[in-house]
């Protein structure tokens, strides 16, 4: 997906799913029990959980029959749900006998799926995945069960409490033998997008802005962290540069710690942030935490750098196996290394190359334009690694590793390429520079050879004609040789008259 891209997911953020009280009460008022009189502890029954996210109207479930056609959105799949007979003496409570009810109203689902006080659990019995509705069905015998959430996909940032259910269940004067259970669950999301780049050599820092609407949840909040792991392309920030908001002003910052641990970087809340997110029922749901990961361009490698971050919530020991983090969407930076060859006007391929002119390189106005060769330069030279000056070596290329194409979320969403312009500011010994020495070019995603631009070219410089070269020349000596002997003959005719006019 390209864009701003939102995961929303089923969460079950601790919102309790239902006990024997609770059940009761949130069933419809037009249900009806299945059966009455003495319970048949040979009857085969059946529990269904249905996976929803958190809703937001007034419809409850009904523990007698599935849900109507549109009572709930928004089904989980691919949640799986383990039943564990609860144990006393080490035998399953029997309730086909009186005592067995008593205080069982009371019972309290242990936490993390361990046993009750005063029970032990049984060997668990796993449901199906729950399907594209959100649905996953067991068959039970009688007996008293606790009711865990065990596996849950990635998408899912906590999982359901425990919960305790009967086969049968009281209700309405009756028994219910095939129970209807609602998890509740509340819905987080991680948005994760990219700073509309500023700079755009190599050297740059690319800013990803991660944002996390506090979920509901009706658990106390035991961890809250929003990790990311850079590529090795990027150098992480310091943390101190890691910017941490609420709804657009700055966090406490004594309610969050930044770590930099090689390429991962974790906002991570302190006691002091847990307890602001604990003030009163969900005080804070809603809020959204955004935090801007940042990391430094060093290298271009294929050209695109991806991105994703991870919400993990009441993990506080990052554990994967307790609870699964909540992954971002994915975004990405894409960048390009140009090559191009400075050339002799008037030659062609490996005649004319030139070495020793030097170049600055410049964003275009119009960056992406459908013809770069009409590009126009805009504000000052850009420094790509530290570098503003790039000359041509030998063989004529001009190479400038590492620049801004485009990226996923900013206009030209994920384009294939992006103008730049060339300007010489020098070149080689013996030529002059072009009258308009701007060029420009366009850079590719990864990397740009020398055949997917023009050549820069450059003409030689004029100097004065040498005298006495060529046919010209020798035409002109030849010429005034002979002029200077028509003279001589002419002196030596001349002296030998008057020679003869004195003897006479």
């Amino acid at each position: 997906m390209r864009g701003t891209r939102v995961h929303r997911v089923g969460a079950v953020l601790g919102v309790a799913a239902v006990g024997l009280a609770s059940m009761v009460a949130a069933s419809a008022a037009h249900a009806d029990a299945q059966d009455f009189g003495n319970i048949d502890a040979d009857r085969t029954g059946s529990l269904t959980v249905h996976k929803y996210l958190h809703q937001t109207g007034d419809v409850e479930g009904d523990i007698s029959a599935p849900p109507a056609a549109g009572d709930f959105t928004d089904p989980v799949a691919d949640v799986v749900f383990t039943a564990y007979p609860l144990l006393q003496g080490g035998v399953p409570l029997d309730l086909s006998i009186a005592e067995s009810w008593d205080g069982l109203e009371d019972v309290q689902a242990g936490a993390a799926c361990t046993a009750p006080t005063g029970f032990t659990l049984g060997t668990g019995v796993a449901f199906d995945p729950t399907d594209a509705q959100g649905a996953a069905t067991l068959a039970l015998t009688v007996g008293a069960y606790q009711v865990c959430e065990t596996e849950a996909p990635a998408q899912i940032i906590d999982r359901s409490a425990p919960f305790i259910v009967t086969i049968p269940m009281p209700f309405e004067n009756g028994w219910v033998y095939d129970v209807h259970a609602y998890p509740k669950n509340g819905a987080g999301e991680v948005v994760k997008t990219i700073q509309e780049q500023q700079d755009t050599g190599l050297g740059s820092v690319v800013r990803f802005p991660v944002t996390v609407p506090v979920p509901v949840s009706n658990d106390t909040w035991t961890g809250f962290a929003i990790r990311d792991a850079l590529d090795a392309r990027l150098v992480p920030v310091a943390s101190a540069d890691v910017a941490v908001t609420a709804d657009g002003a700055a966090l406490d910052a004594s309610y969050y710690t930044v770590d930099v641990a090689g390429q991962q970087v974790t906002v991570n809340f302190t006691a002091a942030g847990l307890a602001w997110l604990n003030q009163g029922p969900n005080a804070q749901a809603g809020s959204e935490i955004t935090v801007v990961f940042a990391g430094t361009v060093v290298e271009v490698g294929d050209g695109s750098i991806t991105n994703q971050a991870e919400l993990w919530t009441n993990n506080p020991g990052f554990d994967p196996a307790v609870r699964p983090p909540l992954p971002s969407n994915e975004v990405e930076t894409h960048w390009g290394s140009l090559e191009i060859i400075k050339r002799a006007s008037n030659t062609s391929g490996s005649q004319g190359l030139l070495a020793g002119a030097t170049f600055e390189v410049y964003n275009a106005v119009a960056p992406y334009g459908a013809d770069c060769t009409a590009a126009v330069a805009d504000g000052d030279p850009i420094a790509v690694d530290g570098e503003t000056t790039f000359t041509s070596v030998a063989g004529g290329v001009i190479s400038i590793a590492g620049l801004f194409v485009s990226d996923s979320e900013n206009p030209a969403v994920d384009a294939l390429q992006r103008c730049y312009v060339l300007k010489e500011t020098a070149a080689p010994a013996g030529y002059v520079l072009p009258a308009d020495p701007f060029t420009g070019v366009a850079v590719r995603i990864g990397e740009t050879t020398t055949a997917d631009n023009a050549d820069i070219v450059n003409t030689q410089q004029g100097v004065p004609g040498l005298p006495l070269t060529g046919a010209n020349g020798q035409i002109i000596l030849i010429t005034a040789g002979v002029g200077i002997a028509i003279v001589a003959i002419g002196l030596v005719l001349m002296k030998r008259r008057r020679e003869r006019t004195l003897t006479e």
